[in-house]
């Protein structure tokens, strides 16, 4: 069986520069597009993000935009009224959601 190419993908289609996720070293936490790279996919360049634990004791997850406005990271009781991240997201925000639970363990 030989590949003719069609469907295969180059290496020029794979960024080189991705950064290894930071792990948090603070409650609430900043991030940038500039720390993410590749991974960050909000149309923000950069905010701050936060954990606390609900009544229930499940971590509530947001992100704040340099506007103010908060988005919830996750569905958790007390993320109600936020907008869903996916607002201002092109792409997948799974790597700022990994790193918002990291977030969580910060003591």
């Amino acid at each position: 069986m030989g590949l003719s190419g069609c469907g295969m993908l180059h290496p020029e289609d794979y960024p080189t520069d991705t950064a290894k996720l930071p792990k948090a070293t603070s409650n609430p936490a900043k991030i940038s597009k500039a720390t993410f790279r590749h991974s960050w996919n909000l149309t923000v360049d950069h905010g701050t993000v936060y954990c606390k634990l609900n009544s229930a004791g499940d971590p509530i997850l947001y992100f704040t935009a340099p506007n103010g406005t908060e988005y919830a990271l996750n569905s958790v009781t007390g993320n109600g009224g936020r907008p869903n991240i996916e607002d201002i997201a092109d792409g997948s925000v799974g790597p700022i959601r990994s790193f918002a639970f990291s977030v969580c363990d910060v003591k």
